[in-house]
């Protein structure tokens, strides 16, 4: 396994998962070739991973992270998430990339970050949802600016209810098909 990029936060390890951040060469790897992000990522990529969303999210991450890294952009280049942006969920039984969640970015003007997860089918109904996103959550209310995480969901995507209740996420509003949800800073 390749050592993480020193401007990364390091993984994150729970009871079954380790969570790995995503760095450029590793979002570069998701796009272009598995088995170069699989030797990044310290494991296989499950078959059915990335799902069709994040997939097509990846460019628009990817590309986010090099010109964060480009002097020529200077003050104009968006900030490097450092951590506040996609993390795989690597599953440690099987050595095996079977997830992933992400922020948004780090905290707004206002202290919220946005949390979002997905995992493939043959690994559902097994925590490991909850278990690494619980991760990440405690991981954004170390940084003091972060007042709340907050999240949405499909209103007929049961099992993200679930996952969000379990994660402490109080039920906000529904608006467009869709349920907003908030976990504020525990103090």
């Amino acid at each position: 396994m390749n050592s993480p990029d020193p401007a990364l936060p390091g993984h994150l390890k729970t009871q079954r998962l380790e969570l790995v951040p995503v760095g450029r060469d590793l979002a570069r790897a998701l796009l272009i070739d598995r088995r170069r992000a699989a030797e990044l990522a310290g494991g296989a990529i499950h078959r059915d991973f990335p799902d069709p969303d994040l997939a097509a999210k990846l460019p628009a991450f990817a590309q986010r992270l090099d010109d964060a890294a480009n002097p020529a952009l200077g003050r104009t280049a968006p900030r490097d998430p450092e951590g506040w942006g996609l993390w795989l969920f690597r599953y440690t039984v099987e050595r095996m990339i079977v997830g992933a969640a992400s922020f948004t970015g780090p905290p707004n003007a206002v202290g919220e970050v946005e949390l979002g997860y997905q995992i493939v089918a043959a690994h559902r109904r097994r925590g490991l949802t909850v278990e690494g996103c619980a991760a990440l959550v405690a991981w954004a209310f170390h940084d003091s600016a972060t007042t709340a995480v907050i999240a949405d969901c499909g209103m007929d995507n049961a099992a993200s209810i679930r996952t969000l209740q379990k994660l402490g996420f109080t039920y906000e509003r529904s608006a467009r098909e869709r349920h907003y949800w908030r976990l504020p800073r525990p103090f």
